[in-house]
């Protein structure tokens, strides 16, 4: 994702529109999805057709899906820094955790309102250059908490 950003983000479109398409094949052929089932009535032959049509959209112009994808992100960012702001300003939060997460809340929010004003491949740059970095940070931590718990059962 750090090398080749552009690479990552075509290769996330073309995935997701694999997704689609499938999860629209399936809609149609037997009324059952990795959602669950469904009983076959027409919304449901609907949303296949829509989801199979979404699909090769974006494979002719997969910049729908990238902004999609950054707006979701953009919504999703404003929803979850607004509720940190409010746990901030109660008094749920003693006041040094309090004033973290409402700086993180202010963050996220300000984050969220670029992405809906500027949803440019900028933004989708941005979200997979920030993933790239804290993958594999997730990953050798998540490596050294598995050694740290089997060495604590050992000597348990």
């Amino acid at each position: 994702m750090l090398v080749c950003t552009f690479c990552a983000i075509l290769a996330i479109d073309y995935l997701l529109g694999i997704v689609l398409i499938n999860m629209g094949i399936h809609l149609l052929t037997s009324g059952s999805t990795f959602l669950g089932e469904y009983k076959r009535t027409w919304r449901v032959i609907v949303l296949g057709i829509f989801a199979i049509t979404v699909g090769v959209a974006t494979f002719i112009v997969p910049a729908i899906m990238t902004i999609s994808i950054v707006y979701l992100i953009a919504a999703t960012s404003l929803i979850n820094r607004f509720t940190d702001l409010i746990l901030a300003i109660s008094s749920k939060c003693c006041p040094v955790n309090g004033a973290l997460v409402g700086f993180s809340g202010i963050h996220g929010i300000i984050l969220g309102i670029q992405f809906i004003v500027l949803p440019s491949l900028v933004g989708a740059y941005v979200i997979v250059q920030i993933t790239g970095i804290f993958l594999p940070t997730f990953g050798i931590l998540a490596i050294s908490a598995g050694f740290m718990a089997k060495k604590a059962v050992q000597t348990a």
